[in-house]
C-alpha cells in the first residue's frame, strides 16, 4: 500500500469534494456538526453499508470495551459506524494524506473523535502496539496492499491471544484475461488478489486459528451489477450536485468491477480468524 500515486488514481478517491456537496445537499455547511447516520449514504463504500459492518462486529463479538484497528480506513465510514452503533474504540489507519484528513474532519463533527482515532500510516510499517488490539477489521482495502503475508503477520502481532479478525476482500475464481487483469491492476487498483485457498493459507502463515472463509460471490455479483444500473440511472442528478468529473471517475470504477465479477475471475470472500490464545 505504498503508492500513493496508484491507489490515489482509484475512482473512489478522486473528486473527494462531492462528500461536501453531498452534505451540502442535506443542508449541512462545512463547519456544522453531522449525526452519523446522515453519513451513512455518502461514507460507507464496501458492499451492503453498515449491515456489513454489524456482522462483522457479532462475528468478533464486540463490544463498548473492544479495541479495534481498522486497515484501510477511507473516509472512516466503518470506524465510525463501529464507535457510534457498538460504542468501540477504533484506531482507523488509511495510507492517504487528504482521505485521512478529510476522515478526521467528520468523525470530529460527529463528536465520535474520542472513540475513533484517525492514523495516517502505512499499513505495512506503520508501528503498532504488540497486542494491543481486541480486534481487526477491513473492508476492500487488502487487495491494494503488495504484501499481504507481512501485513496479516503484522496484524496477528497487534491483537491481543485470542483476538480476531475479520476481513472482506476481492478473490480470485478464475485466471484473468489479459484485458480483465489491467482492468484489475489499473482500475481497480488490486495488487493482491489470489484465490480463496491463499488467502486461508496467507492467515494460517500468520498464526490465525478457527478461520472461517465464506465465498461471497453470489451475494456480491448482483449488488455490483445493480450498483453500476443504479449509478448510471442516476447520471444527470449526481453530476449536477458533483460535477460530471466526479460522475465518470466512480461509474469508471463501478463498471470495470462490475466486468471482472460477471466475467467468472473475480469474486469475494468474508473471512473470520482468530489467533491463539
Amino acid at each position: 500500500m505504498n503508492d500513493r500515486a496508484g491507489i490515489g488514481s482509484i475512482g473512489l478517491y478522486t473528486n473527494l469534494d462531492r462528500i461536501a456537496s453531498g452534505l451540502a445537499g442535506l443542508g449541512i455547511g462545512p463547519a456544522d456538526p453531522i449525526a452519523p447516520e446522515q453519513l451513512f449514504p455518502l461514507d460507507q463504500w464496501h458492499y451492503h453499508g453498515t449491515a456489513a459492518i454489524d456482522a462483522a462486529a457479532k462475528a468478533l463479538a464486540l463490544g463498548p470495551k473492544s479495541r479495534v484497528i481498522e486497515i484501510g480506513s477511507g473516509i472512516g465510514g466503518p470506524a465510525r459506524h463501529l464507535a457510534h452503533a457498538v460504542g468501540c474504540h477504533v484506531t482507523a489507519l488509511e495510507l492517504q494524506p487528504e482521505v485521512h484528513a478529510i476522515a478526521a474532519d467528520l468523525t470530529r463533527r460527529c463528536g465520535l473523535d474520542g472513540r475513533v482515532a484517525h492514523v495516517c500510516g502505512d499499513a505495512l510499517s506503520h508501528p503498532l502496539p504488540d497486542a494491543g488490539f481486541d480486534a481487526a477489521v477491513s473492508w476492500l482495502a487488502v487487495l491494494h496492499i503488495p504484501d499481504r503475508t507481512r501485513l496479516l503477520a503484522r496484524i496477528a502481532q497487534a491483537l491481543r491471544p485470542g483476538g480476531g479478525c475479520a476481513i472482506e476482500d476481492f478473490s480470485m475464481r478464475a485466471p484473468f484475461a489479459p484485458h480483465d487483469l489491467r482492468d484489475l491492476r489499473e482500475i481497480v487498483f488490486g495488487i493482491t488478489v489470489t484465490g480463496i485457498a491463499d488467502y486461508v493459507r496467507d492467515l494460517e502463515a500468520a498464526g490465525f486459528v478457527d478461520i472461517a472463509a465464506t465465498d461471497m460471490t453470489e451475494d456480491w455479483t448482483p449488488f455490483v451489477t445493480q450498483r453500476l444500473k443504479a449509478w448510471r440511472e442516476n447520471h444527470a442528478a449526481y453530476a449536477r450536485a458533483h460535477g460530471e468529473a466526479a460522475y465518470v471517475a466512480q461509474e469508471t470504477f463501478f463498471a470495470a468491477v462490475a466486468r471482472l465479477f460477471e466475467s467468472g475471475s473475480l469474486g469475494g470472500v468474508r473471512l473470520v480468524a482468530r489467533v491463539p490464545t
